[in-house]
């Protein structure tokens, strides 16, 4: 039997997780620098950062010390690279790999979360674990410009499903937040995309960020915001 005392605790704890989680007050100023800083136009990419929680408060605005360590052209070359991927301190980033003998890649999500294998990465250790032990109570943002596919990356039984790596979000004590630009094309029409927010959310809540401002794509009654299906 659970005393009143100790469940008004975990109640507490509860609540106090979910209040970290969800605030990153300054999250549209963050996705407009990742977006600026190290996008190319319309192409692909993703960047997922650890910092201090303090650079994620309302108010505060990323500027020439923001990842100061991650320079631009830097990141962008590496994700240009063969390997296609960039591993800094505080930013790790990729775009879309060739597999080769294929016609298809290795998305830019897949890499960061499961297969990178840049120089000296074993392709058991993947990036976002080792960027998420290296600061356990840091702001995480995950930022893909496409949200990911249903066909490969968001569907549990898909060739490539990241959905079983989105777990290691759960034990992340700091603010977090998965965020997306535009709907992949593919799946602006049906159902799938729509459902597979919802898995997505169970693990990291799940925000579409754009020129407009962020939107959460859940609320607490699991129904989808439709702005998060369409563009």
């Amino acid at each position: 039997m659970v005393r009143c005392g100790v469940l008004t605790g975990l109640v507490l704890l509860s609540l106090l997780s979910v209040a970290i989680s969800v605030d990153i007050g300054n999250l549209p100023l963050i996705i407009r620098y990742l977006q600026n800083n190290y996008g190319s136009g319309d192409n692909q990419f993703a960047v997922a950062i650890n910092v201090p929680a303090a650079k994620c408060a309302a108010g505060a605005v990323p500027d020439q010390n923001f990842l100061s360590g991650d320079v631009s052209q830097t990141v962008k070359n590496a994700m240009n690279s063969d390997a296609r991927v960039y591993n800094g301190q505080q930013l790790i980033g990729a775009r879309p790999k060739p597999i080769p003998g294929k016609s298809f890649y290795y998305h830019s999500e897949y890499l960061l979360l499961i297969r990178s294998n840049p120089p000296n990465i074993s392709p058991d250790d993947p990036l976002m674990q080792k960027l998420l032990n290296k600061d356990p109570s840091g702001c995480v943002v995950f930022y893909t410009f496409n949200s990911p596919c249903v066909k490969t990356c968001s569907t549990p039984t898909g060739p490539h499903s990241i959905i079983p790596a989105l777990d290691m979000f759960r034990n992340h004590n700091g603010p977090k937040a998965f965020v997306f630009n535009r709907v992949w094309r593919l799946d602006i029409i049906g159902d799938m995309w729509k459902d597979n927010i919802k898995l997505v959310n169970d693990r990291v809540l799940v925000h579409r960020c754009d020129n407009t401002g962020c939107i959460r794509c859940v609320d607490n009654n699991n129904v989808v915001d439709a702005r998060c299906t369409v563009n």
